[in-house]
């Protein structure tokens, strides 16, 4: 469930790819080895607390066993939809009390490299975010890019999500090939004081 990542992959408007360099070769070195470079949510990653609250929780205090869980697909790829309300989510109601994280499909994945994935894309609003809080998640998904609307520089999904120590996923992908429940493994890099970080996203199902 996450993209390959690349020094040509799409990143958030204002950010730098990353940077893949080829440091030492076989045939220079007798070992072959890449310098990395790129910012904590490259690619698809995770949200702390901390990547928009001041003194928020970072992803190494969290215990590992946070990043996997069971998880419910809510669809809305076939919907025209600017934004994903409470009425939206009514046919899940009955398992989300039950599972640890929620991830949306909005079918914006398949714009992956084109401009059209950086606008547009359905998001909670304000009151589905505070009801999906109010059920303990321990995170949220999107196939999107973000999980506020573009241009929304005040991030209040992000705000309302994290202030509950909520944690974020986005950039996810392949979602047209898993169950609506599943279970989850979003293991972060483990980098110390982790505002975010890149995640190896996967379906058991």
């Amino acid at each position: 469930m996450s993209h390959a990542i690349k020094p040509d992959m799409p990143v958030f408007p204002g950010t730098k790819p990353p940077q893949l360099v080829l440091a030492n070769t076989v045939a220079n070195s007798g070992f072959a080895e890449k310098l990395l470079s790129m910012y904590s949510h490259t690619g698809t990653h995770m949200d702390a607390p901390s990547h928009m609250l001041d003194k928020g929780r970072t992803l190494d205090t969290y215990p590992v066993s946070y990043f996997y869980g069971k998880a419910l697909l809510a669809d809305f790829s076939s919907e025209t939809l600017t934004h994903i309300d409470l009425q939206h989510l009514e046919p899940y109601k009955l398992y989300l009390p039950k599972v640890d994280y929620l991830i949306l499909r909005t079918g914006w994945a398949a714009y992956w490299g084109q401009s059209a994935y950086f606008a547009n894309f359905p998001a909670l609003t304000l009151e589905a975010a505070r009801y999906v809080v109010s059920l303990g998640i321990k995170g949220v998904g999107t196939d999107a890019i973000s999980i506020d609307r573009m241009g929304d520089m005040d991030f209040p999904i992000h705000k309302c999500l994290l202030g509950a120590e909520t944690v974020i996923i986005e950039n996810l992908t392949n979602l047209d090939k898993v169950n609506t429940q599943f279970q989850l493994a979003c293991f972060p890099l483990p980098i110390a004081e982790a505002d975010g970080a890149p995640v190896r996203a996967v379906a058991f199902t």
